[in-house]
């Protein structure tokens, strides 16, 4: 049975929820089946999310609140697998042995470098070709054309921040590894070549957490972040140098502050209870670019303080397994890329979209496993 999950585990980033929607739904039922399956056989005990039983409690009773007042249910019950599906691979997660574990980090990062690679070659090679089919089509969202004019890498994902905000999160799982040489080295060159400044400033909060909690020097911690800084630096004035407007980081944050502000409306006008799961839509944009916000939209006060809840006793249990100092290395590196996905998702929406977010359930889960 753990090869059928290592496999599911490993094609999961390349199937696009926005790209392939009935492609995605067939693989979701398909891998709560497996997962509810992989529970009924192993007989797994609950004493593994023990520490989770409050504010997983609260979830699934925000959820069914949520369900119950939703305004379309049709679009509720049609993206509650994503909860289903995170929650369940959570469980399973949490239960596995420590050989079992290293094979699951192992796949992930095997998906992260063979999506380097696809990333690379789309810069290389891809964008002419790519061009001339928009070209052909007729295809002209300004956004797109940005990507391909100005070779933002995004495949296998739909824009170059979900790409970089993917390999932002595997790259801390790579530091745990031996051989951790070309699979960063071609994750790093892959997130530079989307020029994502939300997923940079994610990661390098994330390596200071993972350098910190190795009890590494401060000189290291400090050329860290100064070669962060210098990095997104460049990537900053890249972007600013472009003549059309909407292609400006400032045009970025502005926009970003603006669905905000449409969002705390909507929360403003169903706290409690939410709007319903899947309802979530703006006038200029399908998501809020803060999850945190969107959540709160979508599953009222309750579903943003259950996740809250759940994220808190997540990494509160991973700082008491850092007493295990033969392990210290393997917890660090869980720890912060489990920081980056929650740190991104600030400015992004990748928790919406399973191809991302599923990683990060199956990360926290190994940290419960520690």
């Amino acid at each position: 049975m753990l090869i059928i999950l290592l496999t599911l585990i490993s094609i999961r980033p390349f199937i696009s929820s926005l790209a392939f929607p009935y492609l995605n739904y067939g693989y979701s039922l398909l891998f709560i089946a497996f997962l509810i399956s992989w529970i009924i056989i192993k007989k797994i005990s609950l004493e593994k999310i023990k520490p989770l039983r409050y504010p997983l409690a609260l979830l699934c009773l925000a959820l069914i609140i949520s369900t119950i007042f939703s305004l379309n249910k049709i679009n509720t019950f049609s993206q509650l697998y994503k909860y289903i599906n995170g929650l369940l691979l959570l469980f399973v997660a949490a239960s596995l042995c420590h050989e079992d574990k290293t094979r699951i980090m192992r796949a992930i990062i095997f998906s992260g470098f063979v999506i380097s690679l696809l990333a690379i070659y789309q810069y290389l090679f891809g964008f002419q070709h790519l061009l001339s089919y928009m070209s052909t089509e007729k295809i002209t969202n300004a956004f797109a054309l940005d990507y391909v004019e100005r070779r933002r890498t995004f495949f296998p994902f739909v824009t170059p921040n979900i790409l970089a905000g993917y390999l932002a999160m595997v790259i801390p799982l790579a530091l745990i590894t031996k051989k951790k040489g070309w699979p960063i080295i071609l994750m790093s060159i892959a997130i530079l070549l989307t020029r994502s400044l939300g997923a940079l400033l994610s990661l390098f909060p994330a390596l200071f957490i993972y350098f910190y909690l190795r009890n590494k020097s401060k000189r290291k911690i400090l050329i860290l972040l100064l070669l962060g800084l210098a990095v997104i630096g460049v990537i900053f004035v890249i972007r600013t140098l472009a003549h059309k407007e909407h292609l400006q980081p400032l045009f970025s944050a502005i926009a970003r502050l603006g669905y905000w502000e449409d969002s705390i409306a909507i929360i403003k006008a169903r706290p409690l209870a939410g709007i319903g799961i899947g309802n979530f839509n703006l006038i200029w944009s399908r998501y809020a670019h803060n999850s945190y916000l969107q959540i709160w939209a979508e599953m009222g006060i309750f579903g943003i303080i259950s996740i809250l809840w759940l994220i808190t006793a997540i990494f509160k249990t991973a700082l008491k397994n850092l007493k295990d100092a033969v392990r210290t290395k393997e917890i660090a590196g869980i720890t912060a890329a489990a920081a980056v996905f929650l740190i991104h998702n600030f400015v992004d929406f990748s928790f919406f979209l399973p191809e991302v977010s599923l990683i990060w359930w199956l990360i926290c889960g190994l940290l419960l496993a520690a």
